[in-house]
Parts: C-alpha cells; structure tokens; sequence
C-alpha cells in the first residue's frame, strides 16, 4: 500500500501542460478521450499503462506529438484489444512497473489477454515502448519490458529497444525524454520537443512549505506512529490561489532530509568538519547542508581525504540525493492547508529517513521542499455516484480527502471500510468520523481491528461480511476507491473483490473508471 497530484508555481507537474492542452474525459464510462474519434484503419496508437498519471501524462503529450502526422488513438492498456490492434499500423506504449515487477491496473486485462499465452498474431504492427520505473526498487522496468517480450512473440515489430524512464534520476529522465522524443520525430512528429523541465523531474520545481503542526493519531498503539501533519505555503503565491493547487486524489512529493544528527554521527565517523565548505557542481556549499540531502550509506564506505577540499567535494558529489517520497494529500485546499498522514516505520531496524524526518525530527515552524503532482486516476468520480471507500493506516489519508470534498459537495452516499490494529487506540480521526456520521455523510461504516480480541478482523472481511449491500451498491452505480497500502490490505482487497464479484466485472468496473486504487 499513489500523491503526485501538489505544486505552487504548478508548471512543476509531469504532464501537466499536456492534460491542460487538450482535455480528457471520464465520464460514467470513465474513459479517456481519444486524441481523434475518428480513427481509420492503419492509424497510430498510443496507448499508456500508469497507477498515478505519470504515464498517462506522458501518453498525451506524445500523441499530441504525432498529431503532426495524422489521427492519432490514446487508450488505457486494458482498452487494446484485437480490434485495437487490427486497425492500427505503429504503436507507443509508455508503461509504468508496479509492485513486483506488475502491470498498473489499467494493464491487467492486456497482461492477462497477450502476455500469459495468447496466440494472436500481430505481424503487420510497429511498436516502441517507453518503460517507466524507479531504481530504488528491485523490479525496476519490468512490466515495460514484459510488454516489449510479450508484443515481439505475438509477431509485432520493435521499432527501437524499449526506453527506461527511471523516476528516481532527473538526469536519466532529462536524456531518455530526450531519445523518445526523437524517436517520435522519426516518425513525422513535431520536430520542436516539449519543454522537458516540466515532462521531468526537476528539483527546482519544488516550492517551501512551512510545517504548521504535527500530531501523533494512534498514541498506545502496538503498530508504527501515524503522524498527522498540516503545512502551509511558506510563499506568496501571487494569482495562484490555493483552492486550485490540488483536489481529493493528488499526491504531495517531498524531498525528505537527514536529521543534523544523522549527519553529525556520519561525518564524525570519516572525521570530518561539519561545517566545512565545499564546492558542489561549481557554488559553494556547506557539507552538513550536503549531507543532509544526501543518501548516507548505512555501511562504511572508503571516505576522502581529510583535509583535502577537492576531495571532500568529489567523495560528497559521488553520494546520490535522497529520493523523492510521495504521500497522499489528507486535506482539500478548503481546509486551508495541505495535510499529510505518515506512518513513522524503518526496515531491517534502520529508521526510514522520510518517515523519520517528517515524523520527529522536522520541527514545527521549518520547512520542506515540496509539490503537488496531479493524479487524475484518483480523482473523484465526474458523475454524483455513489462511492465506497476502502482503506487501511495512512491510506486514510486519501480517503479523508475525498471524504471531505464528497461533504462540501453535500454527497451523503459514502461507505466506509477501515482497518487497523486496535480498537483502543487506532481509531483513527475518531471525531471527525463521528461527525460525519451523525450528519447523514457516512452511512454505512465498517471498522476492523486485526487485534481485536473478541472478533480480530481485516478490511477485506468487510467485504465479505456485506456482499449483499456491496452489489446492490454497485448496481446502483456505485465507485470503488481503495487507498493504502499495496501488500496485505489492497492485494487482500482485491482478491477479495475478485472472489465476490469475479475478474471480469471487477475489470469493467476498473476500465470504466469506478475501481480507482491509490496504494503504496
């Protein structure tokens, strides 16, 4: 158990300018609108698999792109089917890779379609595939490339060896933007290439924000603190006002720090000055500054020469930056600010450097580089419908936004499905549930505890404890939202779902826009 999406200047967001070009729609059908209706055969494809809107943004400014040639199709994976794929000559696929080595959501039905044995044969097609990933973790890629093996064994041609776009490196997404690019230019794309600094991930788009409080939710619990956050813009925002910088659904990106003490024990260990100076890509810098945004490896490594400042600078050049963190926003701009809820956790006993900063370290009245990243797949239904919510831990947070703006908009058909730990001290946000509750916006609720000692239980019993209500909610037009995290409750979920309502409704409902899932 994605946010983005937040931003303050908002030419931070990756795609952005290409979904404020040229509109997409999800209506009830929840499906994204062709680039031209009024395809003919042989005619281009681009087609997209993304669980946060990375991907899709990328899909559109692509086909915008190839607008220069002639019609073009922008589909989500799932809608590529052999009628698709008959009719189209060159195909791009840009795919991101999710959870262990996966396809997004909108990738299962192809997946399960042409990559698991089907024996369809496509040889008339051309195909390029942008691969989308983040080398922090294992499977970096590995749906791309799937989707690359898998097209090639059905007969199709690639035209270039995939791409690896890692979301991890700016510098790796400025030159692979740059080749894929090209490669549409090959084709009779426009020759004049997007502004990558916003199709990228650049740092200097983010913007300071002030932490304004923090408060721990779950004190007494068995499991990891969940902090909740609140910020604010420690900017003037000039014409921008903050109702338009993020909507229930987008994801805050933080570019999260070492705490000074990490840094002072780090620095102690190769004897180093704290508060030296040195010289990082040509300006001058302070080393607890560097290391305070640097990835510090948790074995020793071969340090510089003390006393050396061209070495020192080398040696600190050569630790990574920290990685950006993305978390779900908990808040809508009416609340007046943007709100975050974080579970404080490590791994292996090492403390999670993010989770750690945010949720003790940070101190109150400081400030944090952040953006808003759009995440159009997580945004609230277009149509007045009915919505489940389903969530566990921090994936609160996702759900409180929506929750939020369904209230504003004086939405009283919601469904709550929660889980956590313990019934005494996990209730989460227990006021604000309550209130919802007695004004008529909640319902029907479901609370689980897995230590609950007289009835432990998980969310995803939930479901099975109300397949009746569950179907006759979908049937009156019902959306599913599911924020949380990935293994355990939101696979757990889905199996579950699956069990109940079967592959094949569960994936309409998904194409359809009405299975939306934010997990991490």
């Amino acid at each position: 158990m994605l946010t983005e999406r937040l931003l303050l200047v908002l030419a931070v967001l990756l795609g952005y300018a290409a979904l404020c070009l040229w509109q997409f729609r999800r209506g009830s059908s929840g499906r994204l609108q062709s680039v031209d209706s009024s395809v003919s055969a042989a005619s281009m494809l681009v087609a997209y698999a993304s669980q946060s809107g990375v991907a899709l943004a990328l899909a559109q400014s692509s086909a915008k792109a190839l607008l220069a040639i002639g019609p073009v199709r922008v589909l989500p994976l799932n809608r590529v089917d052999d009628a698709v794929l008959a009719g189209t000559e060159h195909a791009f696929f840009v795919a991101s890779t999710y959870g262990e080595g996966e396809p997004p959501d909108n990738g299962n039905r192809f997946a399960r379609r042409y990559l698991n044995g089907s024996s369809a044969q496509f040889s008339h097609l051309k195909f390029s595939v942008l691969a989308l990933g983040d080398s922090a973790y294992q499977h970096f890629c590995a749906f791309g490339h799937k989707l690359h093996e898998g097209l090639s064994s059905h007969g199709a041609a690639p035209v270039f060896a995939p791409l690896e776009l890692d979301g991890n490196t700016a510098g790796n997404a400025d030159a692979v933007l740059q080749r894929w690019y090209q490669q549409l230019a090959r084709f009779g794309a426009e020759s004049s290439l997007p502004d990558l600094t916003e199709l990228s991930f650049h740092r200097d788009h983010y913007q300071s924000w002030h932490l304004d409080a923090r408060k721990v939710v779950n004190v007494g619990s068995v499991g990891e603190p969940l902090v909740y956050l609140k910020f604010s813009p420690a900017q003037v925002l000039g014409d921008v006002a903050l109702d338009t910088l993020w909507q229930a659904g987008d994801i805050a990106e933080v570019l999260p720090r070492n705490s000074v003490i990490r840094c002072a024990e780090f620095a102690a260990m190769y004897k180093l000055d704290f508060d030296a100076s040195l010289l990082i890509d040509g300006k001058a810098s302070k080393l607890i500054d560097e290391l305070q945004r640097r990835a510090l490896p948790a074995s020793d490594i071969a340090g510089p020469v003390v006393g050396d400042p061209d070495s020192v600078s080398a040696w600190v050049m050569s630790l990574p930056l920290l990685a950006k963190r993305e978390y779900s926003i908990a808040s809508v701009p009416e609340d007046g600010s943007l709100d975050l809820l974080v579970r404080v956790q490590g791994r292996d006993g090492i403390p999670g450097v993010a989770s750690h900063w945010l949720g003790r370290h940070l101190a109150v009245g400081d400030s944090l580089a952040l953006r808003v990243r759009r995440n159009p797949l997580f945004h609230a239904p277009e149509s007045n419908i009915p919505v489940i919510f389903i969530g566990n831990g921090s994936g609160f947070a996702g759900i409180r936004a929506h929750l939020r703006a369904r209230q504003l908009s004086n939405r009283k058909d919601n469904w709550l499905m929660f889980g956590e730990r313990s019934p005494r001290a996990d209730r989460i946000f227990s006021d604000e549930i309550a209130e919802w509750q007695d004004h008529g916006y909640l319902p029907h609720i479901d609370l689980t505890f897995s230590r609950c000692r007289e009835q432990p239980a998980y969310v995803q019993d939930a479901i099975l404890a109300n397949v009746a209500d569950l179907k006759a909610w979908l049937s009156a037009g019902a959306a599913i939202y599911v924020c949380g995290s990935r293994e355990g409750m939101a696979a757990g979920v889905d199996r579950q779902l699956r069990r109940v309502l079967g592959d094949e409704q569960l994936d309409d409902l998904a194409d359809a826009g009405l299975y939306c899932r934010d997990v991490y």
